[in-house]
């Protein structure tokens, strides 16, 4: 049973890092990539990004700019070239 909450977490993880190496290209801005979900544990921030690490150990999370407000320029809901 450990082993495959164990498991997982990995593939959560890996998932969520996939997100991140796919929006800095893309000129998407990333504000958190996190482990965990909340309350925050420990944080470190690195490169205006926040890395964090959260209580409950189920899952993660990239956090990016303008993820759901197409106002917000070069955000991931702006329209291309914004």
């Amino acid at each position: 049973m450990i082993m495959a909450f164990l498991a997982l977490a990995l593939v959560a993880v890996v998932h969520e890092l996939g997100h991140l190496v796919a929006a800095r290209p893309g000129g998407v801005e990333v504000e958190e990539f996190g482990i965990g979900l909340l309350p925050r544990l420990c944080v470190m921030e690195r490169g205006g990004m926040v890395y964090s690490l959260n209580a409950i150990p189920l899952g993660a999370f990239v956090r990016v700019r303008g993820e759901l407000d197409p106002a917000v320029p070069g955000g991931l809901a702006a329209p291309p070239g914004a």
